[in-house]
């Protein structure tokens, strides 16, 4: 049994339709699509709680929460899927660590899953100075790689 906790999720996940068709099939995925979720339910149903920022089509980015639920003998996989607008967040992040302007924005730019060349190239400055901004960055969220940074944020607005 799937709960939707967002009409996205039931919007995006399940295109409007039954989740799951008569062949076994995530309704609304491509095969890519389809064998992604079909891995994060196993994930979930294994007892793990599922956590990750999904990019769409249409340059949107969204966090997914999966967890199972179980309640009077019935396991339930909930569901959340959230419209993820980074400069939204950006202030009560830069609040939450103690983050400078810059360090804000180039958190911003690794969200947004952008590399430290990249992100030194938007910036105009060397890739030094993005990786000492990174290195701060690091330290103020007490995390040790990009990995972690996603992931924290993950769990703060999932």
């Amino acid at each position: 049994m799937f709960l939707w906790r967002s009409r996205a999720a039931a919007t995006l996940l399940a295109d409007g339709g039954p989740l799951v068709d008569r062949g076994g099939r995530i309704a609304g995925a491509d095969r890519r699509a389809q064998q992604f979720l079909t891995e994060r339910l196993a994930e979930t149903l294994a007892g793990e709680e599922v956590c990750q920022f999904i990019d769409s089509d249409l340059d949107r980015r969204f966090l997914l929460r999966m967890r199972a639920v179980s309640e009077a003998g019935t396991r339930v996989v909930v569901i959340t899927f959230k419209d993820f607008d980074v400069p939204a967040h950006l202030p009560r992040l830069e609040r939450l660590f103690g983050l400078s302007a810059m360090e804000a924005r180039i958190l911003q730019h690794i969200i947004e899953g952008n590399s430290a060349e990249r992100i030194a190239d938007s910036k105009g400055v060397s890739i030094l100075t993005v990786r000492t901004h990174i290195k701060h960055i690091h330290g103020k969220m007490g995390v040790r790689s990009k990995e972690e940074i996603l992931a924290m944020i993950v769990k703060i607005f999932a």
